[in-house]
């Protein structure tokens, strides 16, 4: 289904960041099931097993389906139900990196292992004015997350894990890490 790489990064201690590789994602439409008056449930997880794994398009399995007021059991052919109701796509990456102090080696492994990452989680505890203080503390600013980022090539950027100092004014390490990276969310 998934695998997970670290890599070991400097914060006085070590401290690692981690990424999430999916294999596939896939994608179950309920409006189709709906239409085909098949339930949502616990089967649909079986399916999406049997794709991970990698089962041919003929394989035969045997679900047991809860509607309303009754419960069946129902033979389906893998294939057919992956054509008729799922979407396969490409396997999602997340990453994430918190505690690490921005020098030349901890850059390097960073942008490495969450290089064309779907959504990248980085710490940016200090804006860049207080730079010197971020690397006292062995943490990042918002515009090292920010040039992290733009550097892996990832898609979002979501940056927490902010220095009490900044409550309130939390915009302006959005903003900061935006100089960098368009992709900044403002979530968590």
């Amino acid at each position: 289904m998934f695998t997970v790489s670290a890599v070991s990064l400097n914060h006085r201690i070590p401290s690692f960041a981690y990424t999430l590789q999916e294999k596939v994602h896939i994608n179950i439409n309920k409006e189709r099931l709906h239409a085909a008056g098949l339930p949502v449930g616990s089967w649909l997880k079986d399916v999406k097993q049997h794709l991970w794994d990698g089962r041919p398009d003929d394989y035969r399995f045997t679900a047991i389906l809860y509607f309303e007021h009754r419960k069946e059991e129902r033979e389906f052919v893998l294939g057919e139900v992956r054509d008729r109701f799922a979407t396969i796509s490409r396997g999602q990456r997340i990453a994430y990196v918190v505690d690490a102090r921005y020098d030349a080696e901890n850059a390097s492994k960073i942008v490495e292992l969450v290089r064309d990452a779907d959504v990248f989680y980085c710490e940016a505890p200090y804006m860049d004015r207080d730079a010197d203080k971020a690397q006292e503390r062995y943490h990042l600013t918002a515009r090292q997350a920010g040039l992290l980022a733009r550097q892996a090539n990832v898609r979002e950027l979501v940056i927490f894990h902010f220095s009490p100092r900044y409550t309130g004014l939390e915009n302006l390490l959005y903003q900061e890490a935006q100089q960098e990276f368009s992709g900044v969310a403002k979530a968590i």
